[in-house]
């Protein structure tokens, strides 16, 4: 009996040790990440790989890096723009601060931290996704752009109207006899204040036409 009884705390104890650690190694918030290497019109290989998880408060974490074989122009961003010669191809690593997640759709943002392009050091990069299950009837599909952090400066005002603010003021655009219509949000025109590219209603990305891919891409709600 003592033995019985031995073994059963025995078990118990070796059941609390274990469980964090297994809680603590999956995501327990809205996830997304992927491998995919793929082709485009250029037929150079291109691949990305990606991993972001959202907490309770919707802060977002995460680390993407792609690279690319195709011949990058490097241009003088401290002169006049002119280029300066080409590199071997791209690749850059950037760390994800944002996430947002809309069924099997997921769009991403952050800043490239490092590159073999210095010209993309800084900048910021938007990644979106399309999670179609194993791939075999329908490719997952994902696009990206990088864009420039916006500078600080004179904010609209209308000068013959004292204390304009029109400039903070904000909408939504929608179609009011479409009920699927999510609408488009007005443009932000206060200067210095976006922290990351431009986003659209998830519905609204238009993805890359990828000639051939290989990989996965997983969108966790």
């Amino acid at each position: 009996m003592k033995t019985i009884g031995y073994a059963a705390i025995f078990s118990l104890l070796v059941m609390s040790i274990a469980t964090p650690w297994t809680s603590s190694a999956h995501p327990s918030g809205p996830s997304a990440s992927g491998n995919y290497r793929f082709t485009l019109e250029d037929d150079m290989a291109k691949t990305v790989e990606f991993s972001a998880t959202a907490d309770e408060r919707g802060t977002a974490t995460g680390q993407f890096t792609f690279t690319d074989e195709a011949r990058i122009v490097e241009q003088d961003v401290n002169g006049a723009g002119d280029p300066t010669g080409e590199s071997s191809g791209l690749t850059l690593t950037a760390d994800l601060d944002t996430l947002t997640i809309t069924g099997n759709r997921a769009v991403m943002g952050g800043v490239v931290r490092d590159s073999n392009n210095r010209n993309y050091i800084g900048r910021w990069v938007q990644l979106v996704v399309e999670d179609n299950g194993d791939g075999r009837e329908v490719a997952d599909k994902l696009s990206w752009c990088f864009c420039q952090p916006e500078p600080g400066g004179w904010i609209p005002a209308d000068s013959e109207v004292p204390h304009d603010d029109g400039a903070w003021s904000h909408w939504w655009v929608t179609d009011p006899e479409r009920r699927d219509d999510v609408g488009i949000p007005s443009p932000n025109l206060i200067p210095g204040t976006r922290r990351g590219c431009p986003t659209i209603p998830l519905a609204n990305y238009i993805f890359d036409d990828v000639k051939s891919g290989e990989g996965q891409i997983q969108v966790t709600p």
